[in-house]
């Protein structure tokens, strides 16, 4: 470590967080955004990812040979910011709903001066949210559990206004009754909203020994499916939009993996493993001119 320069202010001291079982998942992403960012050939840039993980006092080492779920979480970044980018370019006034934000500053990468964004998280992780990230103008932070109603009403959305709801590296730790009152309550209250969530398949459940990275916190894996389409057989009104495989991007990244998935059931696990989808549940409620969903 370099010495302070005279008259220069000291930097602040990383700070060590105490973080819940699944919380604690939250640096696993950020991690890897920062060991992306400082690649000369980064498919993603988040600078302030390494401006946290030089923040917080934690051994992100730890991580260091889980480079798969690195990769993994590099481009789920770049699919989610391409999912939002396109919603904002249809919607530049919609409202964004962050589940689960932990420590992600898609906000600050995608921003069009005009979205509407809330961040949700349980306490401890908007405590540290509000001490790293703070809350501005268009951005407000959500203490509480996603399956308690009662959050919902603190995001003023009127009838007409397009919601997208964004679920990144989240589902995969709850229960399926508990992801399905969620849905019901989106499309209750903003009916046609559009939900993009990362999900792993089925056969992963409960194996969250085997999975790098998440095997070294307290996390478990509850849910997954084999494509989101199956959401639509929750509900005649929800509809399954789209789903993008990691495994398709960035093939010269994937080491031996390039190679296996040219083996056709290889690569139809490792589609179903790695994968975002985008649903819409319900249609969408009248409103002003220029405001409907699509």
């Amino acid at each position: 470590m370099r010495p302070a320069t005279a008259g220069a202010e000291p930097a602040p001291a990383p700070w060590r967080p105490t973080l819940g079982e699944v919380q604690e998942t939250l640096l696993i992403p950020l991690y890897f955004r920062a060991r992306e960012t400082l690649r000369p050939d980064a498919i993603i840039r988040d600078p302030e990812a390494v401006r946290l993980v030089a923040a917080i006092d934690y051994d992100f080492s730890r991580f260091d040979p889980a480079w798969i779920i690195g990769l993994d979480c590099v481009i789920r970044t770049e699919i989610l910011d391409e999912r939002v980018r396109a919603f904002l370019g249809r919607h530049p006034d919609a409202v964004v709903i962050n589940l689960g934000a932990g420590l992600d500053a898609r906000f600050r990468r995608i921003d069009n001066g005009r979205v509407r964004w809330f961040d949700l998280d349980l306490p401890d992780a908007i405590e540290l949210r509000d001490r790293l990230l703070p809350a501005g103008e268009r951005v407000v932070h959500l203490a509480g559990s996603m399956f308690d109603p009662g959050w919902a009403a603190r995001v003023p959305a009127p009838p007409g206004t397009p919601v997208l709801v964004i679920a990144e590296g989240l589902f995969c730790y709850c229960a399926e009754r508990q992801l399905r009152g969620l849905f019901a309550l989106l499309a209750a209250r903003w009916p046609g909203v559009h939900v993009v969530f990362q999900s792993i398949s089925p056969r992963y459940v409960g194996r969250q020994a085997e999975v790098p990275a998440v095997n070294l916190t307290r996390a478990r894996l509850l849910w997954g499916v084999e494509s989101g389409r199956e959401i639509e057989a929750w509900d005649p009104a929800y509809r399954f939009l789209g789903e993008w495989a990691f495994i398709d991007r960035h093939r010269h990244r994937w080491g031996h993996l390039r190679w296996l998935s040219l083996l056709p059931w290889v690569r139809r696990d490792l589609r179903t493993v790695m994968k975002i989808s985008e649903v819409r549940l319900g249609e969408p409620a009248a409103g002003p001119p220029g405001t409907g969903r699509s």
